[in-house]
């Protein structure tokens, strides 16, 4: 007759050895029904890595898998092998005689596995976390050797079919909080001391070597754990060499359930329903920490009262029972459920399917004892293993119950920590690396596809998909969006069946039904365009190019990809999907009217054949984001977008992503397509091509329209102008820094602009001329790169340009005396003439030197001086041949003024033109601080408005004020 003996010693009273005995026996006694279990789950080459671990460490023998050298840290502490575990050892190594090692003291002090390994969740395919302990002496030499060690075994234990990590352990620097790890897909990193301890002490299997010192103390003792040890320890009721301490486990730290909680979340990614029981256990324990026990006492408790129950202790029943009474206490049904669902489908037990009673493992008949306690149904059995089955609609239900969970449990650990002031016991390299894989897993935003089987299905490939436009639908057939349904018989069904997905964008269904695997090389795809212009070909070719240009699954992101800024690494860009560019055009005829080939400004209504694009951007997170453009400007809208991206991430060179521009409309496609890729690559080797960005603008022509992109503050600006008036005048604006012009292949064919600007270079002030007859055009090119275009008529060229001369000399010798300080626009600079010709297919530009030419009887010398006399305006006092035409004199009549002097002046002989050929403005010009440097061209600007204010105050006799047209184009 067997009958229960509960153990509750009082070590202040005196130690009875036996006592201690018998509770160490008590412990092996469940070790080795986890041990059991665990090679029943195990394969005849499993088992063998298992059965030869402690030798391994225990021997250092070089035909022993593992051998690093002969200094490398061995023998385990009281650990002799048994005859079996020898033959197996010259099993695998024919030569090898076992030989007791030779040192007096272990260097490794225990071997234990921990976490699953033994308990209803282990599997063959589970892998193996192993604790191997060692002395607290060893130093770093030594250490590395014997992590070499514990490498090449765990290589040998993957080539015989088990997947093994291998931690050394430290007592006594884990005992002291020393130990420190970084978080990754099998370490807590710094999330967690004491609940790693209590898992240890509720999960370790003792494999070899030193017992835990914590089985001895009672669990009423937990608190006085230092002290019953010491004791225990000075009073030599215990051989130190025959008990490792890792210290007590009485009470976790409440500032560990935030950092735990944050890192069974990123775990909760890849593997959610295992996540879901530990972060609600943490949860627990933060709630009921007052109240119930943590698990390793429980554990402890039940070992001391000898209820060694293996199913019941086992570590995940245990965790399960403690979520089951933690959520009946507070009424939560519905967590409850999913806890019970979780618990279920971790385990892996397929309790619908029928299995004689003497076939049934362990394993089941603990699942159906739990089961027929939840009182579930055959149904809810069949539903459950019928998960490989599972398609989107289950799927998406149950990923919002876990998200929901797992995103509660965060909102209350956060909550905790707050009502409580707790800083979480993870380090802010963690927090940083765990926060951004939950950003990118859990965030919505706008365009992102939301991945919506996070490891709940194992596949969601339908059989049939089908892409119904909008107004194909009998009923609501206004807009233009695009609906998705799965298994229609006949297209005329949808109206019976509900959508799996909307989207405003054919593209963006697609990407989600691939990228979450409803559409795989199987699926067959159908097609209702209604009102569209998109073809079953064009759907079979973007899948097609969906499947070459986007490998499944997206490869895994890496702490270090985390630790970076998300990073663009794939761009499609699909152009006019669902869009016949030329439909308006074909019905006219206009496409044969003109040999204008370009997409952006096509045939002789320059049209612009991109009307729509749809950008898919994967970055170095695994986040998928599409975004459709089907208003306004599109071309320039994506592009704009891409180009911030690629700052925002700071990427350049050889750190540029992959793009791919793809178009499959009905016509012209491959050179839209062409055209729109060029341009992109244009634009991006013009800002990104080197490390540092380019202070360029770029001129981009589509139809009759300029868009000039400059990057203001590390953002791209695109400003639209709607002639080529409009766009001389945007870049004569003046530039913070120098600012080269890049021209776009297409843009301003054959314009003389063309020329100017691949002469321009920085720290130079460029003057291009073009004449014709009596009309000189004039180009202006100063030192940061602004552009002022105007016209001269009736003047002579060697005159106008010596003056010219002489005014931009005097302009750098002004300057160089105004500026205090000195930047890339300042000190002399190099004024250069340059003859325009024309030529095919562009203008010329040669060199040409000008001679300076004085007033002297070839000009009339003006001077003018600028100030804000009123406080508001802009006023000029005129000065000529020592005379002075004041605005306090002659108000605002100072050119008509100057005029009349000069047509008296010149009343009996001919008439010599007048140029101001020297000029000051206040440096608070337009009360801009960039400003306080003034430019060659803002000098320019007012010395031709003027001139031309003078000659027509000459010309007509009368005083007036009217801003000159100074663009030669509005002359044409």
């Amino acid at each position: 007759m067997s009958y229960r003996r509960s153990l509750n010693p009082d070590y202040t009273e005196g130690v009875d050895r036996k006592v201690l005995k018998t509770l160490c026996q008590r412990f092996i006694t469940l070790v080795e029904h986890r041990l059991q279990r665990t090679r029943l789950a195990l394969t005849p080459r499993q088992q063998v890595v298992l059965e030869l671990l402690p030798l391994l460490f225990h021997v250092n023998h070089p035909l022993l898998p593992g051998y690093v050298s002969r200094t490398t840290p061995h023998r385990l502490v009281n650990y002799e092998p048994d005859k079996n575990i020898v033959a197996q050892a010259q099993r695998l190594s024919r030569s090898f005689n076992y030989r007791e090692p030779a040192r007096h003291h272990g260097d490794i002090t225990s071997l234990y596995l921990m976490g699953s390994t033994g308990s209803i969740a282990h599997s063959g395919g589970s892998d193996f976390d192993v604790w191997l302990c060692h002395r607290s002496d060893l130093d770093a030499t030594a250490l590395m050797e014997l992590q070499r060690k514990a490498d090449l075994v765990c290589q040998w234990a993957m080539e015989m079919g088990s997947e093994m990590h291998i931690f050394l352990m430290d007592a006594e620097a884990f005992r002291s909080g020393r130990h420190e790890a970084a978080a990754d897909s099998e370490d807590c990193g710094t999330a967690q001391h004491y609940l790693l301890l209590d898992e240890f002490y509720r999960t370790g299997i003792w494999l070899g070597g030193a017992y835990p010192l914590w089985w001895l103390i009672p669990p009423d003792q937990e608190a006085n754990y230092a002290e019953l040890a010491e004791l225990l320890l000075e009073k030599r009721f215990i051989k130190p060499k025959d008990y490792i301490d890792f210290g007590g486990c009485a009470r976790i730290p409440p500032n560990e359930f935030v950092g735990a909680g944050m890192w069974q979340l990123y775990k909760g990614i890849d593997s959610p329903y295992k996540s879901v029981l530990k972060l609600m256990l943490v949860e627990s324990y933060a709630k009921d920490e007052d109240t119930l026990p943590n698990l390793s006492l429980a554990y402890k408790q039940a070992i001391f009262a000898d209820t060694l129950d293996p199913d019941e202790l086992d570590p995940y029943v245990m965790v399960y029972r403690r979520l089951e009474q933690s959520l009946q206490s507070q009424r939560e049904q519905g967590r409850l459920d999913l806890v019970r669902r979780s618990f279920y489908l971790k385990i892996g037990e397929r309790l619908s399917v029928f299995v004689p009673e003497r076939e049934k493992s362990w394993r089941r008949k603990v699942m159906e004892k739990l089961t027929h306690e939840w009182e579930w149904s055959e149904r809810e059995l069949r539903y459950l293993d019928g998960r490989s089955a599972w398609k989107v609609d289950q799927v998406i239900q149950e990923k919002r119950a876990v998200v929901n969970e797992l995103t509660g449990c965060y909102r209350f650990l956060s909550s905790y920590a707050r009502e409580k002031g707790l800083a979480a016991a993870i380090s802010a390299r963690d927090i940083n690396l765990l926060g951004r894989k939950l950003y990118a897993a859990f965030q919505r935003k706008a365009g992102k596809v939301e991945m919506i089987n996070p490891g709940i299905a194992p596949n969601l490939s339908e059989d049939n998909l089908a892409f119904h436009h909008l107004s194909s639908q009998a009923i609501g057939a206004a807009g233009n969006g695009w609906l998705l349904y799965r298994n229609l018989s006949n297209p005329m069904d949808a109206a019976f069946n509900p959508a799996v997905k909307r989207s405003n964008s054919l593209i963006e269904l697609l990407v989600w039904a691939y990228c979450n695997g409803l559409l795989d090389r199987s699926t067959s795809v159908s097609l209702a365009s209604g009102e569209s212009h998109a073809s079953q070909y064009e759907l079979q070719q973007i899948i097609s190019s969906l499947r070459s240009l986007i490998s499944l699954p997206l490869p895994e992101v890496t702490q270090q990809d985390y630790r970076a800024k998300a990073k663009l690494r794939t761009t499609l860009v699909y152009v006019n999907v669902g869009v016949d560019p030329m439909a308006d055009l074909s019905r006219r005829g206009l496409h044969k009217l003109s040999n204008r080939n370009d997409a952006l400004g096509y045939a002789s209504e320059r049209a612009n054949l991109v009307v729509t694009l749809d950008q898919v951007i994967i970055n170095s997170w695994n986040e998928v984001m599409v975004q459709r453009y089907e208003s306004g400007d599109t071309l320039v809208q994506c592009l704009k977008n891409y180009l911030a991206a690629l700052a925002e991430s700071e990427q350049f060179g050889a750190g540029l992503p992959q793009l791919s521009v793809l178009c499959y409309c009905p016509t012209r496609a491959g050179a839209i397509a062409q055209r729109v890729s060029q341009l992109f690559q244009q634009v991006v080797a013009c800002y990104f091509s080197a490390k540092e960005r380019a202070r360029s603008r770029y001129i981009l022509q589509m139809e009759d329209r300029y868009f000039v992109l400059q990057f203001v503050d590390d953002q791209p600006r695109f400003t639209a102008l709607d002639d080529y008036v409009g766009l001389c005048e945007f870049l004569a604006q003046p530039q913070k820094h120098y600012s080269s012009i890049v021209v776009d292949d297409y843009a301003l064919s054959e314009d003389v602009l063309r020329a100017v600007f691949a002469r321009m270079r920085p720290h130079a002030v460029q003057v291009f001329y073009l004449s014709q007859g009596r009309i000189t055009d004039i180009y202006v090119i100063d030192e940061k790169g602004s552009l002022l275009v105007y016209r001269e008529t009736g003047s002579d060229i060697n005159v106008l340009l010596g003056s010219l001369k002489q005014f931009l000399l005097g302009v750098q010798e002004r300057k160089q005396m105004h500026d205090s300080l000195v930047d890339d626009g300042a000190g002399f600079l190099e004024v250069e003439f340059y003859q325009l010709q024309p030529g095919k297919p562009e203008y010329r530009t040669e060199k040409r030197d000008i001679s300076l030419h004085k007033g002297f009887g070839d000009y009339v010398e003006i001077q003018a001086i600028g100030a804000y006399e009123n406080g508001r305006e802009l006023d000029f006092n005129l000065y000529c041949e020592h005379k002075e035409f004041t605005v306090l004199e002659h108000g605002g009549r100072v050119a008509a003024a100057l005029a009349h002097y000069l047509s008296s002046r010149f009343r009996n002989s001919a008439a010599l033109p007048g140029y101001i050929i020297d000029l000051s403005l206040p440096h608070d010009l337009e009360r801009e601080e960039y400003q306080s440097h003034l430019q060659t061209t803002q000098y320019l600007q007012y010395k031709v408005v003027l001139e031309r204010e003078i000659r027509t105050a000459r010309t007509d006799g009368a005083a007036y004020l009217a801003a000159p047209n100074m663009n030669p184009a509005a002359a044409r």
